[in-house]
């Protein structure tokens, strides 16, 4: 099913097992997102086109929200519920826009917030969200190795076992006696011994979880995206070029986070979800025909907001502030010089339809906020809505001034602009024809 249709199943036999719907974790104040919610909605006669045909009947239900995933409608796990995007998840370049977010210098902690992978519950058989999911654990968990990489691998003390002709350590007795005495070679003594070395546990996995993510970024497809990904890679593992990339499976399920360190408890966590998503097996990564995927959600809404402050980012660079504390709020972006609100919405068509009144009240409170404009102005600060389109255009900002996108005005309120920002869309031609083409393993 697509983001705000009716979920097929028996919404009123799970009404008091969901009550309201299911809320994403994490919710502020007066901002709750959800992954479906109880809805009363106006469905008009779908074999009449025009409104007009036909009366609304009304009908209540679960409707989706603006968040696309995996999930398990009913307790007992056999329903399953899978949410994609308005126009189909196999035409976004999902790997573009994860990686322009990660490029607008956004925190893990806070890209965190836009997505959640569950592990423990059964997956989910969804080859719709195929292209979704691992592309954005993979650049999550680039840009945190990439940042460790920068300050340096953590050492610490390594076991190690070795035959060695000088006494390291203490002695291993039985494993002496057995290689060593009875074969007679009084040369060699079997040590058991502690280096502190990058070769830890958490590295291992680390540099294991990027032979996968190299993998992965191989079988994606042709996209622009994947250049500088995989020059990444390439600049993750020449930092763990002393580290090996042979782990056991218990010993990935008994790392334990780190507390202090948080870029390696997230970057463990991730490489953990890596390697989970395909049975520990990289071969799985190629020959895996339907992808099972977790429960997990994206919100949309979140992810689309991040997209254009990259490409704001991309185009204006540090005149461009996000979220700033206002007494009304926090807009999505203020401009300074010149003084410009932009917020964006994730609204299909919302250029073909008129400003919603509560989003006039929310922008105009932002322009006349004194925390976010100290200094009075002489005129009405312009408001600006960036909504999501399909098309072509990789950043529509990038070689404009923001003063030629407020030429034109709405029809019904004074100094209010919209802007469309499409999201990136993969080359349907060049995807066709890489299905024909042999794969690696085939050529092998």
């Amino acid at each position: 099913m697509r983001e705000h249709e009716k979920i097929p199943y028996d919404s009123l036999a799970f009404q008091e097992y969901w009550g309201e719907g299911m809320r994403l974790p994490g919710q502020s104040k007066g901002l709750e997102r959800w992954f479906f919610q109880w809805q009363w909605r106006n469905n008009f006669n779908a074999e009449n086109n025009s409104e007009t045909d036909q009366p609304a009947v009304t009908e209540s239900g679960y409707y989706a929200s603006y968040v696309i995933g995996a999930q398990w409608f009913d307790e007992a796990r056999t329903m399953p519920l899978v949410v994609t995007t308005k126009h189909g998840c196999e035409h976004i370049d999902f790997l573009k826009i994860f990686s322009v977010c990660f490029n607008s210098g956004i925190e893990s902690k806070d890209f965190s917030k836009i997505y959640e992978v569950d592990t423990e519950q059964p997956r989910i058989k969804a080859p719709e969200l195929k292209s979704v999911l691992s592309p954005l654990i993979v650049v999550h968990f680039l840009s945190i190795v990439k940042d460790i990489a920068k300050r340096g691998l953590k050492k610490d003390y390594v076991q190690r076992e070795d035959n060695l002709k000088k006494v390291k350590g203490h002695i291993a007795i039985f494993r002496n006696e057995r290689i060593n005495v009875q074969k007679k070679r009084f040369d060699k003594v079997f040590c058991r011994y502690q280096e502190y070395s990058e070769d830890t546990v958490e590295n291992r996995l680390i540099k294991k979880a990027l032979l996968f993510s190299q993998q992965i970024l191989q079988v994606a497809g042709i996209s622009e995206s994947l250049l500088p990904l995989q020059h990444t890679v390439h600049e993750c593992l020449s930092a763990f070029a002393n580290v090996g990339d042979q782990i056991e499976v218990w010993e990935v399920k008994a790392i334990k986070h780190h507390k202090i360190f948080r870029q390696y408890d997230d970057a463990i966590k991730l490489a953990q979800m890596i390697l989970h998503r395909y049975d520990y097996s990289i071969t799985n990564i190629t020959t895996a025909e339907e992808e099972y995927s977790p429960v997990f959600w994206i919100d949309m809404a979140m992810l689309y907001e991040h997209y254009v402050l990259g490409l704001l980012r991309e185009a204006y660079g540090n005149k461009i502030h996000y979220q700033v504390h206002g007494y009304s709020g926090y807009p999505d972006f203020v401009c300074y010089s010149p003084r410009i609100v932009l917020d964006t919405k994730y609204i299909p068509r919302f250029g073909h339809s008129n400003i919603d009144t509560y989003i006039v009240r929310q922008l105009s409170g932002y322009s006349r906020d004194k925390r976010i404009f100290p200094n009075k102005s002489e005129s009405n600060i312009p408001c600006v809505i960036i909504y999501p389109i399909e098309g072509e255009i990789d950043n529509p900002f990038k070689g404009k001034q923001l003063e030629e996108f407020l030429t034109e005005e709405d029809c019904c309120f004074w100094n209010f602009h919209r802007i469309a920002v499409p999201l990136p869309t993969l080359n349907t031609d060049v995807m066709c024809s890489q299905r024909d083409e042999p794969t690696l393993t085939e050529n092998l």
